[in-house]
């Protein structure tokens, strides 16, 4: 904003941007609090069915290599693309089927492609959210420049949709995430923030370890429409130790730029071959064509 003011040959006056709004710490703080309100206590049977029962089903991940762990220095990336034409119809017209949201589908296409390439019915995968739900109350974050990302489980199950019952497959989908409360913001606070006596007298342990992450981020292209700002060609360099262990076998990030959408499947060369997870990829692409 100050730098649009500035463009516009507003430099005599001071640039005016609106009040700040709370600050990172102060919704920490509150969330803390919020940890132990019974609101959360009633989460527990949820996450608790998630633990429990449909992560007992989920099958390990077929790999290549019989390595627990691979190193960031380690992974490779295997890149999806799909044509402007195929993404402005999942954009635009791909919705009005099942009034579907954009994570319904996507996941629905990698339920799938995991199920045709491992034979696991069902995969447990960690998804990533804003972290930015209004749960708190008096608490404004709008403006506030953070990292909020919720994490939490979800459980896929892409042999709904063999036998060309895609339907089927999307409509599971999209029920499953409509039923998860409060968008999964829930999951990490009882686990990471919530009393352990809380837990421990509902008989809970939340504590499991999916190994792929999905993260889907959004129109990218569209922050950039109406101004001077442009994404940077110059790398921003490594912002983690290429030493440091990967936190999920598979981690699958997408956004739509140019009016591409584009996922990037990180994985380590030490589990998997890339012959593998290029047959991956391109049975999420067809998928989700």
């Amino acid at each position: 904003s100050g730098y649009e003011q500035a463009v516009a040959g507003q430099t005599g006056t001071a640039i005016r941007l609106p009040h700040k709004t709370d600050s990172f710490q102060v919704w920490a703080k509150q969330l803390s609090a919020y940890a132990n309100r019974a609101t959360m206590e009633r989460e527990l049977a949820y996450w608790q069915h998630i633990e429990q029962a449909e992560a007992s089903l989920a099958k390990p991940l077929p790999k290549d290599f019989a390595n627990d762990n691979a190193r960031l220095g380690d992974s490779e990336v295997v890149t999806v693309r799909w044509t402007k034409q195929e993404t402005e119809q999942l954009l635009k017209q791909a919705h009005r089927a099942y009034n579907t949201e954009m994570n319904d589908l996507l996941l629905a296409a990698l339920g799938k492609a995991v199920y045709d390439w491992s034979g696991s019915e069902r995969v447990l995968v960690n998804l990533e959210g804003h972290g930015r739900e209004a749960i708190v109350p008096d608490v404004d974050i709008t403006r506030t420049i953070g990292w909020f990302t919720s994490q939490f489980p979800v459980v896929l199950d892409g042999s709904l949709g063999q036998g060309g019952n895609t339907a089927r497959l999307i409509k599971r989908i999209k029920e499953g995430l409509r039923h998860i409360p409060q968008k999964g913001i829930g999951y990490g606070i009882l686990r990471y923030l919530s009393d352990m006596n809380v837990l421990e007298k509902a008989g809970v342990q939340l504590k499991t370890q999916p190994e792929i992450s999905f993260n889907y981020l959004g129109q990218f292209d569209q922050d950039y429409k109406g101004n001077d700002l442009q994404p940077s060609s110059y790398s921003i360099g490594v912002p983690v130790s290429t030493n440091a262990a990967m936190d999920f076998a598979l981690d699958i990030n997408g956004l739509i730029e140019d009016g591409e959408l584009m996922f990037t499947i990180r994985y380590g060369t030490t589990q998997f071959r890339h012959d593998t997870i290029a047959r991956l990829g391109e049975l999420l692409a067809s998928g989700l064509r």
